[in-house]
């Protein structure tokens, strides 16, 4: 705790009596320096973190960035490992107790004899598969996983900064910063840098390109009188490519509805509809028919990704039970405290399937969301200052994203279970629905007393939020990281 408090006692002092954390953020050189810097600087950290699972990174054992570039460039559907008699001989290939023994590809889709990658094409059409065409070479799923780890800080902090601009201008550049901390904690970026398979890629990826929509959207609608075309496609083909990153960010879509309503309302005033509805439509058009087309020739359904047919830990093809496990998996995604323990390091991942249907996946809980983010706290006066807000885009923003996130978390209990990288999923829907509550309490704080409490309970709030990030997920993931490759560090830290 020592440690913590010091950490928040510089954090503070820098960010309170430094003069440029003082002002309001204005996009001045200095300004965007401080910003680049720290991602920057996160990005080189966990560039340089050694990868603690290999097994993954070899090119022959990789499905996604080898077997599913293959059969792209071959124009062939399945790829090109051949299934085992005996898995082809089980009564249900998709139960884990049928197949003990048997010889299998893991996590692909078995289907009609044939194997499948159901992990979503598109950073394989946009990146794996020009790299091949190029070098020659397989690019590494770690890689381009990494890529999209960076890609999506980068988008994350341009979204902040949208929102500070377009509402908040007034606001010191100290409590937008803290906010872009948080955005950062937001992408579990330790989490989904500790394999980088094509798990994490997918997962990434989706989030990268639903990050870069809503930028693309922001800037489409920047000027009140007209529409920017431009963006207005960029946005709704960013959104039309998460999906087939991730099949279930097709919710993320509605989150572009508030901005759409006031684009067709001006739209409709200027007598110009046909554009805008031609900018909007089109990006899923080409985006849809292909996935569409993709599908139905492998599983005979425009709507069926490979999931249903996957050979992974649990039978994932009856989840007609599953139901009852959305209350207990949401409340672990988004409220159950850290798991303590009373030796170092006092955190523990929670893998117990205690109260859940027997079919289902608990692969690795430390904590729900709003202790790895504790500023989320602010949701609970959701209602309140939803209320003081005038403008048509921020009340749809402060409902939609909200109630997406609710049911993008539903749907990752209902089809996956919980585990903690799919929290990225719906993350930081509610890390912006809390930045633009705290931002509306410093707004609507009439005096410079309560303005400096606020700031001070944010950094305080980040910065045990940081602890719990370090401790729950550094230390003590899916593995000890520090105690593993830093063994010096790891005592260093015990207290």
């Amino acid at each position: 705790m020592l440690i913590i408090l010091i950490f928040i006692i510089i954090m503070g002092s820098v960010l309170y009596k430094v003069n440029i954390f003082r002002e309001s953020y204005t996009g001045k050189t200095s300004q965007k320096m401080i910003i680049i810097g720290f991602i920057l600087l996160l990005i080189v950290l966990l560039a340089i973190k050694p990868n603690f699972i290999s097994d993954y990174l070899g090119e022959e054992n990789d499905i996604y960035n080898k077997y599913l570039v293959d059969a792209i460039l071959e124009g062939k559907l399945s790829i090109s490992i051949e299934p085992s008699e005996e898995l082809k001989n089980l009564e249900n290939p998709y139960d884990p107790n049928q197949r003990e023994g048997v010889e299998l590809s893991f996590d692909t889709a078995y289907y009609n004899g044939q194997y499948y990658v159901y992990f979503g094409i598109v950073p394989a059409i946009l990146i794996f598969v020009p790299f091949k065409l190029l070098t020659g070479f397989y690019l590494p799923t770690n890689i381009g996983t990494f890529l999209f780890v960076s890609l999506s800080m980068i988008a994350s902090t341009m979204l902040i900064i949208q929102i500070y601009k377009r509402w908040f201008k007034k606001i010191p550049f100290n409590l937008l910063f803290l906010f872009i901390i948080t955005g950062c904690i937001s992408g579990l970026y330790i989490w989904n840098t500790w394999r980088m398979w094509a798990y994490e890629l997918t997962l990434m990826s989706g989030y990268f390109f639903v990050q870069l929509g809503l930028v693309c959207m922001f800037k489409a609608t920047n000027d009140k009188e007209k529409v920017n075309l431009k963006y207005l496609f960029l946005a709704c083909l960013s959104m039309a490519l998460a999906v087939g990153c991730r099949p279930t960010l097709v919710l993320a879509s509605i989150l572009l509805l508030p901005f759409l309503y006031i684009i067709l309302k001006q739209a409709y005033q200027n007598k110009s509809l046909k554009k805008p509805l031609l900018a909007s439509i089109i990006p899923y058009i080409i985006v849809a028919i292909p996935l569409m087309l993709y599908n139905y020739a492998r599983f005979g359904s425009i709507l069926e990704f490979g999931a249903k047919y996957q050979l992974t830990i649990v039978d994932v093809t009856d989840l007609s039970e599953r139901y009852k496990d959305i209350p207990k998996g949401m409340y672990q995604y988004l409220l159950e405290p850290p798991h303590l323990k009373e030796e170092y390091p006092y955190i523990y991942t929670d893998y117990s399937t205690e109260g859940h249907t027997a079919n289902y996946c608990n692969g690795g809980i430390v904590c729900g969301i709003l202790f790895f983010n504790l500023t989320i706290i602010s949701c609970i006066f959701l209602y309140k200052y939803y209320k003081k807000v005038k403008d048509p885009i921020l009340k749809g923003m402060m409902i939609t994203l909200p109630i997406v996130g609710i049911v993008m978390c539903m749907l990752d209990v209902y089809m996956g279970g919980t585990i903690q990288r799919y929290a990225v999923d719906f993350f930081w829907m509610f890390s912006i629905v809390a930045m633009i509550i705290w931002f509306l309490m410093y707004e609507n704080a009439k005096k410079e007393s309560t303005k400096k409490i606020i700031l001070i309970t944010v950094l305080i709030l980040v910065g045990i939020s940081i602890l719990i990030n370090f401790v729950g997920t550094f230390i003590n993931a899916e593995i000890n990281y520090l105690e593993t490759f830093l063994p010096e560090v790891f005592q260093f830290f015990e207290f």
